[in-house]
């Protein structure tokens, strides 16, 4: 094993160990990791460069070495442009949206169909946590529906348990659409385009929203079983607090024009005629001027909203670091020919659909920035050796990593949805985990026998 191959590995392994302690924020781990394998690497004379007649030269001399690992960052920053222009207008758009309280007009309309049943309330659960996740951040959808539903659920005397599972169904269906930060970072690490990724992957987030809403019915029963439910006079009393009319910033009609403009730039994505990062563009620039009346205060609200997509683009610009530094140095290649030389052809040819089905408890344990941003780029070679793609590899772990984030053991926002709940991470994985390993499992099933991701 040459050294190329040794210090690819030690990278990977430093950065899951590093991510894993919590210690170093992203931006760091990311920036600085990669940048010292490739010094490292310059000066042990393994790195090379093809000259324009063909020749292979090995880089020696701190400024030529310099030079080189430049232009590996050069490249890998090009390679997620268009991540970073979708990412900024599509979360400042939503925040617009969730600031003049679209999205509380369009909940407070659906509670009031709300019935005295379990399972109703467990479907309003994922309604609202579907709707508030439409700006693509974990943390809004969990502030947004655990305040909200917790009260009704402590009054239907349901357990907390079940709120969280339906939140984390709900949201992590949700979280497969080309804006949020799980197709962001994985498309970022991997060198694929964050709609095309979406488009592959629609029939399947369709599926696991459809599963999400269909499990109310077991898990209403389960809740019944354990004395669940309330009488109908409590049930009118909590219905009427629920009527209430819904204070929003601005007229009902600018309501209605945002929610229009919402569901036209889905259809006009969903049909294809324009790229995300473009069609978010229009949006922001719609939904700026409707909703806000001077250029004043639209300049206000971008810099209110835009340090949520700073962090985020900060950390897709250095994940475009460490690709570029991997690939264009040659460890990436190194890597994949060391697993290829070790993994039997009987394995490789059912690879992507492996770890589709292994990436929950993947995620669960590693972290899906582990997941997404450092074993996704290995094994997406490995598994285009074995006529897979290293699209459908993103697709597989993408679902899992999207149904099991609440379950994530080294995440923020699963520990943040708890403490709103008022439970514990130990209670949350033995009551979701065989309900989101099961719809994962469904998931892959299906998309074997259909083709999407075969077997």
């Amino acid at each position: 094993m040459d050294l190329l191959t040794i210090m690819g590995f030690i990278t990977i392994i430093v950065i899951v160990v590093l991510l894993l302690s919590g210690k170093v924020s992203m931006p760091v781990i990311f920036t600085f990791v990669p940048i010292i394998a490739a010094l490292i690497c310059g000066f042990a004379g393994v790195l090379t460069q093809t000259a324009k007649d063909g020749t292979v030269k090995t880089i020696s001399g701190i400024v030529p070495i310099l030079t080189a690992i430049n232009g590996y960052i050069t490249t890998g920053l090009n390679s997620v442009l268009s991540t970073v222009a979708l990412f900024t207008f599509a979360v400042i758009y939503f925040q617009i949206l969730n600031d003049v309280g679209m999205f509380d007009v369009i909940v407070n309309k659906v509670m009031k169909f709300l019935g005295n049943k379990v399972e109703v309330v467990l479907l309003m659960a994922a309604f609202v946590a579907t709707i508030s996740h439409l700006d693509g951040s974990g943390a809004t959808t969990v502030l947004v529906t655990v305040p909200m539903m917790l009260p009704i659920f402590k009054k239907m005397k349901m357990s907390p348990l079940s709120l969280c599972l339906m939140v984390g169904l709900a949201s992590g269906a949700m979280n497969m659409t080309p804006w949020c930060s799980s197709v962001m970072r994985i498309t970022s690490a991997t060198g694929q385009d964050a709609y095309t990724l979406w488009t592959t992957v629609l029939p399947l987030q369709i599926l696991c929203l459809i599963l999400c809403y269909l499990v109310v019915i077991p898990v209403g029963k389960l809740e019944r079983k354990r004395g669940a439910g309330m009488t109908d006079a409590e049930f009118e009393q909590m219905k009427a607090e629920l009527s209430k009319p819904v204070e929003t910033k601005v007229s009902s009609s600018i309501i209605a024009v945002d929610i229009i403009v919402t569901v036209l730039i889905l259809v006009v994505l969903l049909l294809g005629w324009v790229k995300a990062n473009m069609g978010f563009m229009i949006a922001l620039a719609v939904a700026l001027v409707v909703n806000y009346k001077t250029p004043k205060e639209q300049a206000a609200k971008i810099k209110e909203f835009g340090g949520t997509a700073l962090y985020m683009c900060m950390i897709i610009f250095c994940i475009g670091i460490l690709v570029g530094v991997l690939k264009d140095s040659g460890m990436m290649n190194a890597m994949v020919k060391a697993i290829l030389a070790i993994m039997p052809e009987s394995i490789g040819m059912h690879l992507t659909w492996i770890c589709g089905v292994l990436s929950v408890p993947l995620s669960m344990f590693l972290g899906s920035d582990s997941l997404y941003m450092t074993i996704a780029p290995i094994l997406g070679p490995v598994v285009t050796t074995f006529g897979s793609s290293a699209l459908l590899l993103d697709a597989a772990f993408l679902i899992g990593g999207c149904l099991s984030a609440s379950l994530c053991l080294v995440g923020p926002s699963p520990y943040l949805m708890l403490g709103l709940a008022g439970a514990e991470m130990k209670d949350n994985l033995k009551y979701c985990f065989p309900w989101v390993f099961g719809i994962n499992l469904v998931a892959m099933i299906v998309a074997g026998f259909t083709g999407i991701i075969p077997f």
